[in-house]
């Protein structure tokens, strides 16, 4: 069967121009991608710039098994530290990975417990020991200079 020059293929009349739906269809999807693409660069970007140090406590200002609420590394991205023994220390996020409920230190649990949903995270690495959160809290590495303990960044997962 011999094709007519004005026989309809795929949406389009063979042999003419394509369409404006059709023109700005394609247009719309290479900005998508182009938008899309700087997002993603965006982010790899962000997530690659190093966080300043700050000094979140001095050695000896929480007793064993106390804890102190910090910011890191924003303003509004709240965070526990926890003095787990004479000379140790721990610190972590302190959102829940399920819900962003906030988590308290158990002592007595030897985690921390996320009371939204009875969830229960370990002390030794933040993995989750009990109900639904997907990943574990976010540790922050700390160092110690002198009597300062510093936050100096978030541990990659």
């Amino acid at each position: 069967m011999a094709e007519n020059p004005g026989e309809q293929r795929d949406g389009q009349l063979q042999g003419q121009q394509p369409t404006r739906r059709s023109f700005v269809k394609s247009i719309a999807v290479v900005i998508g991608a182009i938008i899309l693409g700087g997002l993603w660069g965006l982010r790899r970007w962000y997530h690659s710039q190093s966080t300043p140090a700050q000094v979140i406590a001095q050695m000896g200002d929480i007793p064993v098994n106390g804890t102190k609420i910090f910011q890191y590394p924003t303003d509004v991205a709240p965070c526990i530290l926890v003095r787990t023994g004479e000379t140790s220390y721990a610190a972590y996020s302190r959102i829940c990975t399920h819900n962003s409920c906030p988590v308290f230190y158990r002592p007595d649990e030897n985690g921390f417990e996320c009371r939204c949903h009875n969830a229960l995270f370990s002390i030794t690495d933040g993995s989750v020991l009990q109900g639904p959160p997907p990943r574990p809290l976010p540790r922050i590495l700390l160092e110690f200079r002198g009597n300062d303990i510093l936050a100096v960044g978030v541990a990659k997962t």
